[in-house]
């Protein structure tokens, strides 16, 4: 009973051990949280296309019913940039923004993006969300950030221009009535974000834009701003408006359902992300779903008060939790001081400069402008830079809502490519760690006659196909192959498809003399190869439980004679058995002490010893090595090496030195040195240099 009670009204869990100190932090959090919300929603009520005073209605109870059915404690929600953006974007199409069927179709957009969140929250379809990339939002909100600027640049420079939906149609607009830009509001508004900015250095903290926000009502109010052409916000009234349902336009509404999807998914993930990232620091647990029940409640019964769309906002939740919000209860506390403002200040506001207003919403959403990112996602996934990249350019050129959708589409298209063109990695045993690693990797050559491949993903119908292809390739390549190993450890799942195609596969190699072999198959996979006969076809003998388990085995099935001929790597134990090849094993000693004193004659390099020379460390130009003494191995002819897989530092990278030493003789998977320390120390300096 308690835990359905929470599921519902889970503000209950709230007071669960609430104290004084608790109530305390959360008025303090509140109020902090309070002096941003009030200027910011009416900045970001232009951004929608409507008055300021809806940003405040927005700003009143929405937070409170946020706070109340979400999951989080520190979300802050009301009106926030992107979301009002996309609303006017979304509306300006079928309305003149400010003009009242424009608020009635912004209070509709509100009602229907709450109930699209609100449903997909209460049928526990949260995950749905996950298909919508990361990269899109942040292709997008940094394209949005710059548009939203030019949007408040005509109320900065005092002119009236017609907004229209595209950036250049805009800035073409404000060029075009350039001449006749206000002094004086160009003043106001340029020593707005100066004070905004510089006050923000100061402390961040201090509540700079409210501050700003009375300074100049203050000074319009004393010195007639108006008269001098400058626009001010003009007639609030006094209070909240009473409850009524949204005004429905049946002949718009199909289209502007579509729209409210893309708000509501944009809206929540924006909320999302920025609870899930609080959370972290916070250690608290984040309800997907009701988080979307909280949001679309918000929404829904915002509507009620004339409310356009709302999310989470990222500065107003980071203000809550350094100031140190204990519960949901800070959130409440802020709304309650909005309605406050309403029903006691609004008449003060009607002096305020809407360049003030324009000057807020700039210093904001120029902080969402981040470069870097872009450039951090392209370095971590090429794919999500691709995504991100596309939408935030498709933004410039085509409404907002339909650039959502491409950046969704172009992200989606290329998980599936990247599903259907699977990686695959050939496998060989490194001889220092006996694991086996990537091949190409460390540069260490693979068996003639046995080759192990992993495919990195589940094999089913759309994939099937083309790691067969990749399968085949191997085969081509390797003349002498009588065994290729197919280890499935990353695969979890084959269907019937990839089963049919398989026993194909097996057929034809078997007729050119290829056996295959499956190892670390999973429970699911064995079952399916099972029951459908593949496992038959297989045969026990070549489903093994291991790489080197089946090394052991088919070693025994190989041309020994080819091995005694023609091969010239010696990669397994077993290789020995056959062929007198020289043996490499871990150095019994080796002179790090003189080793270092040859090192240190060389003006290129910096070397550093450990105490007692337990260690060396060489440094070149740009890269740098570590080396102990069991770093090193040996011959039978005294001779030295180091492993492919010992890393070495390129920059701020670490590399296999396989891989960083193309130029090095290599011998069974490690780097010749030497028999000579000399020889040893001018080899080790080529590595590094």
């Amino acid at each position: 009973m308690i835990y359905s009670m929470l599921t519902f009204l889970p503000f209950l869990g709230w007071f669960k051990n609430y104290t004084k100190r608790d109530f305390v932090a959360d008025l303090i959090a509140g109020l902090t949280v309070a002096v941003v919300l009030v200027p910011q929603s009416m900045a970001y009520a232009l951004i929608a296309g409507l008055p300021p005073v809806y940003g405040l209605y927005a700003a009143a109870i929405p937070p409170i019913i946020a706070a109340l059915f979400g999951s989080s404690y520190h979300l802050a929600t009301g009106p926030v940039a992107i979301v009002a953006f996309l609303t006017f974007t979304s509306l300006v199409s079928y309305a003149k923004p400010g003009e009242p069927k424009f608020i009635e179709l912004a209070i509709l957009m509100a009602f229907l993006v709450g109930l699209f969140q609100f449903s997909i929250g209460f049928f526990r379809l949260g995950f749905i969300i996950n298909f919508v990339s990361h990269a899109v939002i942040l292709g997008f909100a940094n394209a949005a950030a710059i548009i939203i600027s030019t949007t408040q640049v005509p109320a900065l420079l005092g002119i009236k221009v017609e907004q229209k939906e595209l950036i250049f149609q805009n800035i073409y607009e404000i060029l075009r009535n350039i001449h006749n830009t206000n002094p004086y509001t160009l003043a106001i508004g340029l020593v707005s974000i100066a004070l905004i900015v510089g006050l923000k250095r100061v402390h961040p903290y201090f509540p700079s834009a409210l501050f700003t926000v009375v300074l100049f009502t203050g000074l319009s109010y004393l010195f007639s701003f108006e008269a001098y052409g400058v626009k001010v916000v003009g007639e609030i009234p006094r209070g909240l408006p009473l409850p009524q349902f949204p005004s429905v336009d049946w002949d718009l509404f199909d289209r502007i359902v579509g729209k409210a999807v893309v708000v509501g998914v944009v809206g929540y993930m924006e909320a999302y992300a920025i609870a899930k990232l609080i959370a972290s620091q916070s250690k608290q647990k984040i309800d997907t779903n009701q988080e979307l029940i909280g949001q679309g409640l918000s929404n829904i019964i915002g509507s009620f008060f004339k409310s356009f769309p709302v999310s989470g906002s990222f500065s107003r939740s980071a203000v809550n939790f350094k100031a140190g919000a204990k519960t949901g209860l800070s959130n409440v506390i802020s709304a309650l001081f909005v309605i406050a403002t309403l029903f006691i200040f609004a008449p003060l506001l009607y002096y305020l400069p809407r360049a003030v207003l324009s000057a807020i919403v700039i210093s904001a959403v120029v902080g969402l402008i981040d470069p870097k990112k872009f450039l951090h996602t392209w370095k971590t996934n090429r794919y999500d830079g691709i995504t991100a990249l596309s939408t935030f350019a498709l933004s410039f050129i085509m409404k907002p809502d339909y650039a959502i959708f491409i950046g969704i589409f172009i992200s989606l298209s290329l998980f599936l490519w990247r599903s259907l063109h699977p990686r695959m990695v050939r496998l060989a045993r490194d001889p220092a760690t006996r694991t086996f690693v990537n091949a190409q990797t460390y540069n260490i050559p693979t068996c003639p006659q046995m080759e192990v491949v992993r495919p990195e993903a589940s094999i089913y119908y759309a994939n099937v196909e083309n790691i067969v292809e990749s399968l085949q390739d191997v085969m081509e390549e390797k003349k002498a192959l009588k065994h290729l190993i197919i280890d499935c450890e990353s695969v979890n799942y084959m269907d019937g498809t990839a089963v049919e195609v398989l026993e194909g596969f097996i057929q034809e190699s078997r007729k050119k003399g290829v056996n295959i072999a499956f190892v670390n198959l999973k429970a699911p996979v064995y079952e399916t190869m099972k029951s459908s006969g593949l496992a038959d076809l297989i045969g026990s003998e070549n489903i093994l439980p291991s790489k080197g388990y089946a090394v052991g085995v088919l070693f025994r099935r190989i041309d020994h004679d080819y091995c005694k001929r023609e091969c010239p790597y010696a990669l397994f134990d077993e290789c020995y058995t056959v062929k007198d090849y020289i043996k490499i094993q871990k150095a019994d000693h080796i002179d790090l002490r003189v080793l270092y004193e040859l090192l240190s004659e060389r003006e290129d390099l910096d070397v550093y010893a450990g105490k007692r020379y337990s260690r060396l460390i060489v440094k070149g130009p740009n890269s740098e090595i570590e080396l102990k003494g069991e770093d090193f191995y040996a011959d039978e002819l005294g001779r030295y090496y180091l492993s492919n897989s010992k890393l070495v530092k390129i920059g701020d990278a670490l590399v296999p030195l396989g891989q960083a030493c193309k130029e090095c003789e290599l011998l069974n998977g490690y780097v010749l040195l030497g028999k000579e320390l000399r020889e040893v120390a001018q080899n080790i300096a080529k590595i590094v240099r």
